[in-house]
């Protein structure tokens, strides 16, 4: 049978309840997998009633028994999954707190994500799902709602019992793949974090992650910090003291890396087919490139967990909510390429070179 991809719906005041209904409902999408729609299933037949243009769900049938709802749960699923034979379907998660009149970040929105992510942890660690996707939730809902990660990159590596520096964020594009060093910390924070050693362990775990999900040894361009790589310290030494030592050492442990290069030229040379992937060193370094080459067509994937894990490249566009006219290509080609990814998943963490 196709593999069961368990979608989270995000943020419910988002435009992630829209995109996921458009989403299940696409030719590509049903031709690879089975979507479960993990939410609160009276909410999403009520997006789709009342949003002119989305699918009918109301035939889609309700497969699951939810198995627990507190948040500060780490424990996997008991719920089970019934089998269908096709098409999407709903894993609800029901009583949804009454959520803001005007769509925007709230308590009851951050609370309902997050437990929409846990049970879909749950559902692939018992083997009811074989890859989960991720609609888009607000950074400012979780703090509201008290949940202390600033998204969910660092909620699904608690989760999965590892430390934030063990998982990485990758964007994958058509002809450009990306990671981040550092994610959700400030610009500032970035630079002063950045070392010799949190380089060269980015570096090992992209090597690993890239064989794992990719099937090969990767060519990685490292990006400098600095205009022109630092032009020999004229414009910054980070080049010099930390970033090539760190090249240095991963090249030792058999990486294929070079670099520190410049980070306004390498982005370019990566997607000609240089090199397999590129090492951003903050966010927007990262980010920009991606979003500007290929927005709305790559995928959010994240590395160093026990499982597979993918999401849009979007946040939840609160203003547009609710309008129809929320674009779901970036949450179709997520699915997409978990489906394609999902027979290298494994229920253990990958062994580090």
């Amino acid at each position: 049978m196709k593999p069961v991809i368990a979608l989270t719906t995000g943020d419910p005041s988002g435009i992630g309840p829209e995109i996921c209904l458009k989403a299940a409902a696409l030719p590509r999408v049903l031709q690879s997998c089975r979507p479960l729609l993990v939410g609160d299933q009276a909410h999403l037949l009520e997006t789709a009633r009342t949003i002119p243009g989305l699918p009918d769900p109301s035939g889609w049938p309700e497969v699951s028994r939810p198995a627990f709802a507190e948040i500060g749960s780490k424990q996997g699923a008991e719920g089970e999954v019934e089998g269908w034979a096709d098409g999407p379907a709903f894993h609800d998660m029901a009583d949804l707190e009454p959520l803001p009149e005007i769509p925007g970040p709230s308590a009851a929105g951050g609370r309902a994500a997050v437990k929409y992510i846990k049970q879909a942890v749950g559902l692939v660690r018992v083997g009811s799902a074989a890859a989960i996707v991720t609609a888009p939730i607000s950074k400012t809902a979780l703090r509201l709602a008290g949940v202390p990660y600033p998204g969910h990159t660092e909620l699904l590596a608690d989760l999965c019992g590892a430390e934030p520096e063990e998982v990485a964020m990758l964007f994958v594009a058509p002809d450009l793949k990306v990671a981040l060093l550092s994610v959700h910390e400030s610009l500032r924070d970035a630079i002063a974090l950045l070392s010799r050693e949190r380089v060269a362990a980015r570096l090992a775990l992209l090597r690993a992650e890239h064989r794992r999900w990719f099937g090969a040894e990767p060519r990685i361009g490292l990006c400098a910090l600095n205009p022109h790589a630092g032009e020999e310290g004229m414009f910054g030494k980070e080049e010099q003291e930390i970033l090539a030592p760190a090249a240095e050492a991963a090249r030792a442990s058999g990486c294929d890396v070079r670099g520190p290069l410049p980070a306004d030229t390498l982005f370019a040379r990566a997607a000609r087919g240089e090199f397999d992937l590129v090492l951003a060193l903050h966010h927007d370094q990262g980010t920009i490139a991606v979003k500007s080459r290929a927005f709305g067509g790559a995928v959010n994937m994240t590395l160093g967990l026990p499982l597979l894990r993918t999401s849009v490249d979007h946040g939840t566009a609160y203003d547009i909510a609710g309008k129809g006219i929320a674009d779901p290509s970036s949450l179709a080609e997520a699915i997409l390429l978990a489906t394609r990814l999902a027979p290298r998943a494994r229920a253990a963490h990958p062994q580090r070179p």
